[in-house]
């Protein structure tokens, strides 16, 4: 009998069992290591070359923000992983540039070959761009008064201080726009002469002004000196630091000899200053049982740029004296009648009074002019009875006597130091309206 090579025995099983393990391992993988997706937004685009438009006098500018892409990487999840947004370049080469001003985009990832990355693709895949010829052109700068000085005075010269001429370059579209180059000098009630340093404006045919972020400017701000001391009147601004002995307060009167300086500089400085202020530290009245009284020269304290002028048409030396009123605080007691108090939200079914004849006893601190104000037979006092049922957490009046603090309305610079308290008399309604029927 003729022997069979046991190779070719069962040769389809042995095909199928192949393919069948081929596909098994494909599964496996792709469970374990699947193909995914990522997005990297705001990627972006490097240039490259773009001396090739430079060097012929060319100037471009990015359209549509084309120069920035989000790009999308298909491979396996484990590469996907370890990639990060600075991975990926996005780049244009000048040298690629097409008829139709666009740049091809170019996508790869750094740290992997291509065979790692299955594909990489971009919102746009070319850079589009407005190429121009570059120009420049020269302006005289030209000054344009605005305003009109103060009352009696005139405007002699103005003039700049660092040149009268500069230049400007860009894209040739741009730059023809631009038909003058003004510098505005604002005098208005002026009455001093004057530096100024202003930004130059560039302005169309119809006086608009051209603000192209594309243009590069020689300068952007001219000096100019507009030739024509103002004197102002001022008052001296005083505050204090630190607390009085205990039992003692300032009262809020402080005086100053005198109250106004006059200064002088020029009006550019003079115009915004509208007091002299002196710090706190020079006023302390810490422990202090009395007045305080300090001789302060305000030159120490003149805003950069003045001095003091004769004040009150007298020669001044600059000192002021100030004087802060410190007094004692008074405690008093007044009596006032039960009258004088009102009962207020008493709840139905009740009635409650205070003796008659009786009165509350109030301990009052403040000022002696302040106390001098109050008057028993003008203070008015009240006890809310609802509130004070909630204070005292009762839901429901007991009859019988209580006490209850008394609320009282004091004129300002008046603080109460205890509380007033009057005795209540509390009856049910009915056995009020009983015993006054008998």
């Amino acid at each position: 009998m003729k022997k069979t090579n046991k190779l070719w025995n069962n040769l389809g099983l042995k095909i199928m069992a192949v393919i069948f393990s081929i596909l098994l391992w494909l599964v496996a993988v792709n469970i374990n290591d699947p193909v995914e997706r990522k997005v990297f937004r705001d990627v972006r685009v490097e240039t490259r070359n773009t001396n090739l438009l430079t060097d012929e006098n060319k100037l471009y500018k990015v359209l549509d923000d084309t120069d920035t892409v989000t790009v999308t990487v298909r491979a396996s999840r484990s590469v996907l992983e370890n990639i990060n947004v600075s991975d990926i370049t996005a780049t244009a080469d000048f040298s690629e540039l097409s008829f139709t001003n666009t740049v091809p985009i170019r996508l790869s990832v750094n740290k992997y070959i291509d065979k790692q990355i299955e594909d990489i693709s971009g919102s746009v895949d070319s850079m589009k761009l407005e190429v121009e010829d570059k120009k420049e052109k020269q302006f005289v700068i030209e000054i344009v008064q605005i305003g009109e000085p103060a009352d009696g005075f005139i405007v002699g010269k103005v003039t700049t201080t660092d040149g009268n001429a500069m230049k400007i370059s860009g894209p040739e579209s741009v730059v023809e726009k631009v038909k003058n180059a003004v510098v505005e000098a604002d005098v208005s009630d002026l009455t001093d002469s004057i530096n100024i340093t202003e930004k130059i404006r560039l302005l169309d045919a119809q006086g608009k002004e051209v603000t192209d972020s594309s243009i590069t400017r020689s300068v952007n701000t001219s000096k100019v000196s507009i030739t024509i001391l103002e004197t102002k009147t001022v008052p001296v601004s005083l505050s204090a630091t630190g607390e009085p002995a205990v039992g003692y307060v300032a009262t809020g009167e402080v005086s100053c000899a005198p109250e106004t300086v006059t200064i002088a500089g020029k009006s550019s400085v003079v115009k915004d200053i509208s007091e002299i202020v002196i710090p706190a530290d020079e006023l302390d009245l810490t422990g202090a049982t009395a007045d305080v009284t300090r001789l302060i020269d305000v030159r120490n304290y003149l805003p950069e740029g003045t001095s003091l002028t004769n004040t009150n048409g007298e020669e001044f030396n600059g000192k002021v004296a100030v004087t802060v009123k410190i007094e004692p605080l008074v405690d008093i007691t007044r009596e006032v009648a039960a009258s004088r108090i009102q009962i207020q939200n008493v709840p139905e079914g009740y009635t409650v009074t205070l003796d008659e004849g009786s009165r509350v006893s109030l301990r009052l601190r403040g000022l002696q002019a302040n106390l001098d104000q109050v008057n028993v037979d003008n203070l008015a006092g009240s006890i809310d009875i609802a509130a004070w049922m909630q204070k005292s957490d009762q839901t429901e009046l007991a009859e019988g006597s209580a006490e209850a603090e008394v609320t009282f309305t004091l004129p300002p610079g008046v603080t109460q130091t205890a509380p007033a308290k009057a005795r209540l008399n509390i009856q049910k309604a009915a056995e009020a309206e009983g015993e006054g029927g008998e």
